[in-house]
């Protein structure tokens, strides 16, 4: 399966219907047609990302080494749901 943000196909099946692409370093869920994206943390908890455009720019703070996924800004970026199962 070909990466939904980045287009690569450098991508692996970790879980039932759960991807990772080792190109812009993010994983991400295909159910149904519809595509769901998590960034992993260093302690590896999994934050539901906002859309598309959020996860590219988070993917290019990732391989530039950017530190912008601090807790503030992280905050901004994901997807705020009680209800959002993985």
């Amino acid at each position: 399966m070909s990466c939904p943000i980045c287009k690569s196909i450098n991508t692996g099946k970790v879980g039932h219907n759960t991807y990772y692409c080792s190109d812009c370093l993010l994983e991400f869920t295909e159910n149904g047609g519809e595509v769901q994206i998590f960034y992993i943390d260093a302690e590896g908890s999994s934050f539901p990302l906002k859309d598309k455009e959020t996860a590219l720019k988070v993917a290019e703070a990732c391989k530039n080494g950017n530190d912008l996924v601090q807790e503030e800004k992280l905050e901004e970026l994901i997807l705020k749901s009680e209800t959002l199962e993985r």
